[in-house]
C-alpha cells in the first residue's frame, strides 16, 4: 500500500490503516545511529508521538508549540515524548492538514523551548545533496540473505538516524500530485546508509544548506513495506535498492508559516550601538584594571 498511488477519495480512510514508517541502516553496529549524529543535524527536533496505546508515529517540532508530522498518521496522537520529555497534545488546537501534501501540523501544550526551526524555501536546490533521516521507528529485524531485513518488531522501536544522497527528480503522484524528495537505500553509500521503517512517518529529513540545517521533507513512504532491501531483486544483476520517499516541504513552507508564525526577528543593533555596549564595558572594568603608583613629588 503506498501513498504515493492512493485515489484521492480512498486516501483518508486508508492511510489511517497504515503503519507509520526507525530507520534501518546499512551498518551492523547502529549504537552511533542512536545517539546525536556527529554532522550536527537536528536530532533534538525530531519526536516520538504517542496514541493511547503506545509509540506510533514521529514528528518535527517546528517553534513556538507547534509539530509537524505526515497526514496520514493516526489523527489521534496525544502526546508528544521530545528530549526526554512527555508533552501533552493540545486538544484546543485543530489540527491542520496542509493542502495537498502528506503533511498536518498539531501544537502542544508547554514550549520546549527550542528555536524555530529552519524550512527549506523554493529558492534552495534541494537535489543530489547529502541528507540525513531521523525518526522514531523499529530497527532491524530477521535478515535476508543478500537482499537486507526485515523490519523489527516493537522491542526495536528508538530514535535513529541515517545518510543518504537525494537523487536529482521529485517523485510525483499522478492522482493526488504530491511530491516526493527520494533516496535510495544504497549499500556503495556507506555504513550509515539509511531506510525509512515502521514508526519513522512524520520524522525529518535535513540537509545543510549554506551551514544551516534545513528540514527539506517530511517521512513519509517506502518501496517496501515490512523490508528495508539494499537489491529488491537478486535475480537481476547488481543491486535495484528500496527507496524512501519524504514529502517535500520548501513548496508549502508558507502555509506552514501562516500557521506557526514566521520566527522572530532579532533587530540589528545600530552603530551608535556599539560604542555605547563599548563605554559601559570600560566603566565597568576600570574598578578592576590595574593601577600604575604614581612617582612621588620632588620637594
Amino acid at each position: 500500500m503506498k501513498i504515493r498511488a492512493l485515489q484521492f477519495f480512498v486516501f483518508g480512510l486508508v492511510a489511517l490503516a497504515r503503519p507509520a514508517l526507525g530507520v534501518i541502516v546499512i551498518n551492523s553496529d547502529e549504537s552511533a545511529n542512536r545517539v546525536t549524529p556527529t554532522n550536527g543535524a537536528p536530532w533534538q527536533y525530531v519526536a516520538r508521538l504517542d496514541d493511547h496505546f503506545g509509540a506510533r508515529a514521529s514528528g518535527v517540532y517546528l517553534g513556538n508549540r507547534y509539530v509537524l508530522t505526515a497526514n496520514h498518521v493516526d489523527n489521534d496522537m496525544n502526546n508528544v515524548f521530545l528530549n526526554g520529555v512527555n508533552y501533552a497534545v493540545d486538544t484546543t488546537f485543530i489540527p491542520v492538514a496542509i493542502t495537498n501534501a502528506d503533511l498536518r501540523i498539531i501544537r502542544i501544550v508547554s514550549d520546549p523551548g527550542l528555536p524555530f526551526l529552519h524550512l527549506a524555501s523554493t529558492i534552495d536546490n534541494t537535489f543530489n545533496r547529502p541528507a540525513t533521516m531521523i525518526g522514531w521507528g523499529v530497527g532491524r529485524g530477521t535478515a535476508i540473505p543478500n537482499q537486507g531485513w526485515n523490519w523489527g518488531d516493537d522491542s526495536t522501536r528508538f530514535e535513529r538516524w541515517g545518510t543518504s544522497a537525494t537523487l536529482g527528480n521529485y517523485s510525483t503522484d499522478p492522482v493526488s500530485g504530491f511530491t516526493f524528495l527520494m533516496t535510495t537505500f544504497d549499500i556503495t553509500f556507506g555504513p550509515q546508509t539509511g531506510q525509512l521503517t515502521g514508526g519513522d512517518s512524520g520524522g525529518g529529513l535535513f540537509e545543510n544548506l549554506n551551514g544551516t540545517w534545513t528540514l527539506v521533507g517530511i517521512n513519509s513512504d517506502v518501496d517496501t513495506d515490512n523490508e528495508a532491501l539494499y537489491d529488491e531483486d537478486p535475480s537481476t544483476p547488481g543491486n535495484q535498492p528500496d527507496h524512501s520517499y519524504f514529502q517535500t516541504v520548501a513548496q508549502y513552507a508558507n502555509q506552514i508559516e501562516a500557521i506557526i508564525g514566521p520566527a522572530p526577528v532579532v533587530p540589528a543593533m545600530p552603530r551608535w550601538g556599539y560604542i555605547v555596549l563599548a563605554v559601559l564595558l570600560i566603566l565597568i572594568a576600570a574598578p578592576f584594571l590595574p593601577r600604575t603608583p604614581m612617582a612621588p613629588r620632588s620637594r
